[in-house]
C-alpha cells in the first residue's frame, strides 16, 4: 500500500510523497534499492534539504517572480521524480528486464539537479526571511472610502442595531453585549460596521474602532483602544499592563468598540480580557471571515452572530446603476444583457460591484462593456481593479494550511455554478493524497473536517442540506472561483480546457486535466498529458481520450459523457496507480475482468447509469477498495464478502442480487455505511429468502462497525420491518427508512447508539412517541407522515416520553394533518423545530387555533413552518404562530416556507 503519512499539496507538489516512498524503499534491505543504497540515501538527503527551503518559500506572502519560478520548477521536478520512482518499482515488481544501471544514472542526475535547486532555494529563503513580508489589506480603506455609494445597507444596519439594543431597556440590555458580523472578504462587513459606528455609535461617549488583521500586534491594538476612548496618560507597552489599563479605565463607562477583521480565536482571547462584564450598557462589534471565530467572539457575553448576506439582485443593480449612471433608473436596453452578466459574476459582493463599476462609462458601447466583463474572468494582471479584488481574496487564501490550500484550489476542476457533491469531492481529495491520516479518525472524517473548515471560512458556499442539517453539496462563488483558477494556473496545479478566457500554455506538463463542454473536443497536441494525475470530463460532447495516454492517473472521473462506452475501458489495467474511478451517466454496461489489476483502487462510482451494469467477480481481489457506489440495476458478484476493506456500499437493490451475495454481505465487518433498496418490480423467485438473509446480514454488521443504514422500500413492502431483528444492529448511529411504514419498528427502540433517524409513516401515533422517546442518544429526528394525531385525540409529547438528547425535530408532511401538541417539560434539549402540514387539515385538528405548545420547548432557538394555505386561513395561522413565538422566553427565529 502507498504510504499515507506524506501528502501532495499545491505548495510543495509531490515532494512529501517522494520522500515517503524513498524512506519506505530504503527500509526494505532486500528491496529494489539493494546494491545502490548509497545513491538513494544521497538523493533523499538532498531532497529533504530542498523540501525545507520549498516549505519556507511557499509560506511567504509576497514571493517575487524569481521565487515563483523556482517553486514551480521544484514542484514539477518532484512530480517527475515520483513518476520515475513509480515506473522503476513497477518494472521491478512485474519481472521486467533489470533496469538497475539505467535507474542509478537517473538517480544521480536527480541528485545533481536537486543540488542546484537546493542552493537557489536557500538563497531565496534567506532573502525572504530578511524582508518583513507582511501583506497589506486594502479592504477597509477601499470600502470605507466608497461607503456613501453603498446601497442596501439600511436593512442589515437595522437588524444589527436591533441585536445591539437587546430588545429594550431591561436589565439584560445593560449587560455588555457582543455582536459578531461574519461573511466572506468583500461582502461589506467593515462598511456595515463603519455605518453602525457612525449612527448607532453616536449615543456613546467612549468609542473606538480598531483593526486586527492577519498578523496582529496586540499591543498596538490595545494602545489604539485606550487612545480613542480618551485615556490621556502614559500608555504602557506591555500587553498585560495594557489589558489592565483598558479594564480599569472603561469598567464604569458606557462604551462602544468595534474590533474589525479578527482572524483567530487566540488573538480575541487576549483582547477580550480587557472588557469586563459591566452593567453600563456597553456594546462591542467584531467582524471576521470565519464562523468559528465569530462564535467565539460572542460566546462569553451572551451575544449573537450576524451572518451578512450578499446584496439582493435588486440592490446589486441599484448600486451598479448608481455608480455607472449616477442614478438608480433602469439600465439602457443595449447594455442590459452585459450588465446582467457582470452582476451575475459579482454575485452580490459590494466590493466587486463597486470595483467593476468604476471601469465602466455610461456612454460606452456594448463591446467595451463586454471587454470589461471578459477581463473579470482572467484574474490577477488583467486590470488593476480585478487585481485589487483578487488581492483581498488572497488574504483569505494565505491564511490557510497547506492542506486546505490544496483542497480549495482543487475546486477549479469543476465548472462555474456546478453543485459539487461533498462525498465525491472528499473521496477525490483522498485519492490525490491531500488528506493525511489523523489519530482516531478515518481519512474520510479528516476530509470532512477540511470541507467544513472551508465553509467555516466562507471560501465555499454550502448547497443542499440534508434532513439532518449536514451540507451535501457546495459551490464556489464566481469571483472566488476566478481567483482559484488563476492560482491553479499560476502553480500548474490544474489545467482547464473548454473554459472561456482560460487557455493552457503549450508544452506544459499537465498534472490535473479538466475537460469541460467545448466546441473543440480534442485535447491540443502540444499539451504533455502523459504525466497527468487526474482526468475529469464533464458533458456529453467531449471526445474520450485513450487511457493509454494517462499511465500515471490516480483519478478517472466522467460526468455525463455519452461518448464513454465499454471499449474505452479495455486498457484500464494499465492505470496501475488509479485510486478513484467514476463513470456516472455513461453507456458503460460492464467493468472489465482485469480491473483486478488496479491494486491501489479505493473508490468505484457507477451510479446514475440507466442500463444494467455487471461487476466482475474479480473485484474481490481489489485489496484497497473502500467505497463502492452502484445503481439500482447493477448486478454484483457473489464473492462480495472477499472485499474486507469495503467501508461504504451504496445503491444495492437486494431483489436483483443472488441470495449468496446477500448472505456474504454479512461478512463485510469493516462496512460503515450501507444503502440498499427493496424494489418489488425487480423481485425474483428468491425475494423472500433475500429479505430474510438481508435482515440477518444487517444484524451481523450491526454488531461490528455499521454506523449508517439507508433502506428504501416500495409501498406495501414494509413487512421486512415487522420481522424480529435479532440481535438488534446496536452499532447504528444513523438510520433512514424511505418508503411508507405503518409504525416505528419495535426493534428501533433497542438502538441505544442511534443519533439520527428518518422515517416515512402513514401516521405517527402515541406508541411511536414512546419508542422514540426512549432512545438515549437520538439528536436528529425526521418523521414524514400523512397524519400525526386525529380528531379523536391530539398527539401529545410529554415530559415522561423522554427524548433526553433530541436537539432537532422535523415532523409532518405536505398533506399532513398535524394534531401535535408539546406539553410542559417535554423535549428539554430541542433547539430546532420544523413543522410541515396541510393548513386546512390541521385547522380542524387544532380547533382552529393552531396551538402546538411551542412555548413549552424551553431550549428552542429556531422554528420553521412549511405549509400551503388559502387566504381564509392565512391570518389565523400567522397570528397563532407569531403569538406563540413572541410568548416564548427565547424569542426563537421563525421562518415561513411555502
Amino acid at each position: 500500500m502507498e504510504p499515507r503519512a506524506a501528502g501532495v499539496s499545491a505548495a510543495t507538489g509531490a515532494m512529501e510523497p517522494v520522500l515517503g516512498k524513498l524512506a519506505a524503499l530504503l527500509a526494505d534491505e532486500h528491496g529494489v534499492f539493494k546494491g545502490f543504497r548509497g545513491d538513494a540515501e544521497s538523493l533523499r538527503a538532498e531532497l529533504q534539504a530542498m523540501h525545507a527551503s520549498l516549505r519556507n518559500v511557499s509560506e511567504a506572502e509576497e514571493p517575487d517572480e524569481r521565487a515563483k519560478r523556482w517553486m514551480n520548477a521544484v514542484r514539477e521536478f518532484s512530480y517527475d521524480v515520483e513518476d520515475g520512482l513509480d515506473e522503476f518499482v513497477l518494472s521491478a515488481d512485474d519481472g521486467s528486464a533489470n533496469k538497475a544501471d539505467e535507474f542509478v544514472e537517473k538517480m544521480r542526475n536527480w541528485s545533481r539537479e536537486t543540488i542546484d535547486h537546493r542552493r537557489m532555494g536557500e538563497e531565496i529563503s534567506d532573502t525572504i526571511s530578511k524582508a518583513s513580508n507582511v501583506a497589506e489589506d486594502p479592504r477597509a480603506s477601499f470600502l470605507c472610502r466608497e461607503m456613501p455609494e453603498l446601497v442596501g445597507i439600511d436593512g442589515p444596519a437595522g437588524e444589527l442595531t436591533k441585536m445591539l439594543n437587546g430588545g429594550g431597556e431591561n436589565a439584560s440590555a445593560q449587560q455588555l453585549k457582543v455582536v459578531s458580523i461574519v461573511g466572506p472578504g468583500g461582502l461589506g462587513k467593515t462598511a456595515l460596521a463603519c455605518h453602525v459606528y457612525g449612527t448607532f455609535g453616536q449615543q456613546f461617549k467612549y468609542r473606538a474602532f480598531v483593526s486586527v488583521s492577519r498578523k496582529p500586534d496586540v499591543v498596538t491594538i490595545l494602545r489604539a483602544i485606550l487612545s480613542q476612548v480618551g485615556y490621556d496618560q502614559t500608555i504602557p507597552g506591555d500587553a498585560q499592563l495594557l489589558v489592565d489599563k483598558v479594564t480599569n479605565f472603561i469598567q464604569d463607562k458606557r462604551y462602544f468598540i468595534i474590533v474589525d477583521d479578527v482572524w483567530d480565536v487566540q488573538t480575541w482571547d487576549i483582547i477580550k480580557r480587557a472588557f469586563s462584564k459591566s452593567s453600563c450598557g456597553s456594546r462591542i462589534i467584531t467582524t471576521t471571515r470565519i464562523h468559528e471565530v465569530a462564535k467565539s467572539c460572542c460566546a462569553s457575553y451572551g451575544g449573537r452572530v450576524y451572518e451578512l448576506s450578499p446584496l439582493s439582485i435588486v440592490d446589486s443593480e441599484r448600486l451598479f446603476l448608481k455608480i455607472v449612471f449616477n442614478s438608480e433608473e433602469q439600465c439602457p436596453s443595449h447594455l442590459k444583457r452585459v450588465s446582467d452578466k457582470i452582476l451575475q459574476k459579482c454575485g452580490g459582493l459590494p466590493l466587486a460591484i463597486i470595483a467593476i463599476s468604476g471601469l465602466l462609462t455610461a456612454d460606452a458601447h456594448e463591446d467595451q462593456w463586454e471587454q470589461v466583463c471578459s477581463s473579470i474572468r482572467h484574474g490577477p494582471g488583467s486590470n488593476p481593479v480585478v487585481e485589487r479584488i483578487m488581492r483581498i481574496l488572497f488574504l483569505s487564501y494565505i491564511d490557510l494550511t497547506p492542506c486546505l490550500k490544496s483542497c480549495l484550489l482543487y475546486l477549479s476542476i469543476f465548472p462555474e455554478g456546478y453543485a459539487i457533491a461533498k462525498e465525491r469531492l472528499i473521496m477525490r481529495w483522498i485519492a490525490e493524497g491531500f488528506i493525511l491520516e489523523e489519530h482516531g479518525h478515518t481519512l474520510y472524517e479528516s476530509g470532512e473536517r477540511c470541507f467544513n473548515e472551508l465553509i467555516n471560512r466562507n471560501l465555499i458556499q454550502p448547497g443542499d442540506i440534508s434532513k439532518f442539517g449536514k451540507v451535501e453539496t457546495c459551490r464556489a462563488h464566481a469571483m472566488i472561483l476566478d481567483f482559484i483558477i488563476s492560482m491553479s494556473k499560476e502553480q500548474n496545479f490544474v489545467t482547464l480546457l473548454g473554459v472561456p478566457g482560460v487557455n493552457p500554455e503549450s508544452q506544459n506538463k499537465v498534472r490535473r486535466l479538466s475537460l469541460q463542454d467545448t466546441d473543440s473536443s480534442e485535447i491540443p497536441t502540444d499539451l504533455v498529458i502523459c504525466n497527468a494525475r487526474s482526468l475529469t470530463i464533464f458533458g456529453h460532447c467531449v471526445k474520450v481520450p485513450s487511457v493509454l495516454e494517462f499511465r500515471h492517473l490516480r483519478i478517472l472521473d466522467f460526468e455525463g459523457s455519452m461518448e464513454l462506452e465499454d471499449h474505452h475501458l479495455a486498457d484500464v489495467d494499465n492505470l496501475f496507480y488509479l485510486k478513484y474511478l467514476r463513470l456516472k451517466n455513461s453507456k458503460i454496461t460492464k467493468l472489465p475482468q482485469h480491473i483486478a489489476e488496479l491494486q491501489y483502487l479505493e473508490s468505484i462510482d457507477i451510479s446514475g447509469n440507466k442500463t444494467t451494469i455487471e461487476l466482475p467477480s474479480t473485484i474481490n481481489r481489489l485489496r484497497q477498495l473502500a467505497h463502492l457506489v452502484v445503481n439500482d440495476e447493477a448486478i454484483l458478484p457473489d464473492e462480495i464478502g472477499g472485499i474486507q476493506t469495503l467501508q461504504v456500499l451504496e445503491g444495492i437493490n437486494v431483489n436483483s442480487q443472488s441470495t449468496n451475495f446477500v448472505r456474504q454481505l454479512g461478512q463485510l465487518t469493516n462496512l460503515r455505511k450501507l444503502s440498499i433498496s427493496f424494489i418489488n418490480y425487480y423481485a425474483g423467485d428468491n425475494w423472500k429468502e433475500n429479505q430474510e438473509e438481508m435482515v440477518s446480514s444487517i444484524c451481523r454488521l450491526g454488531q461490528a462497525n455499521l454506523h449508517v443504514l439507508h433502506i428504501t422500500i416500495n409501498e406495501g413492502a414494509d413487512e421486512i420491518f415487522e420481522e424480529s431483528w435479532c440481535p438488534a444492529p446496536l452499532s447504528l448511529r444513523e438510520l433512514v427508512i424511505e418508503g411508507i411504514v405503518s409504525t416505528v419498528p419495535r426493534w428501533v427502540g433497542s438502538l441505544v447508539n442511534l443519533e439520527k433517524l428518518l422515517i416515512l409513516m402513514w401516521e405517527v401515533g402515541q406508541d411511536d412517541v414512546v419508542i422514540l422517546g426512549g432512545l438515549p442518544d437520538l439528536r436528529y429526528l425526521c418523521l414524514t407522515a400523512l397524519a400525526a394525531g386525529s380528531k379523536e385525540g391530539r398527539l401529545r409529547v410529554t415530559q415522561r416520553h423522554g427524548f433526553p438528547s433530541l436537539s432537532s425535530l422535523q415532523i409532518g408532511g405536505e398533506e399532513c394533518g398535524l394534531g401535535l401538541i408539546f406539553e410542559d417539560g417535554s423535549m428539554t434539549k430541542l433547539q430546532n423545530l420544523e413543522l410541515e402540514f396541510d393548513a386546512e387539515e390541521t385547522n380542524s385538528l387544532t380547533n382552529g387555533d393552531f396551538d402546538f405548545g411551542i412555548e413549552h420547548l424551553s431550549c428552542l432557538t429556531s422554528t420553521r413552518i412549511r405549509c400551503a394555505y388559502d387566504e381564509s386561513i392565512c391570518p389565523t395561522l400567522e397570528d397563532a404562530m407569531e403569538t406563540a413565538i413572541n410568548a416564548h422566553p427565547n424569542h426563537p427565529t421563525l421562518v415561513w416556507t411555502k
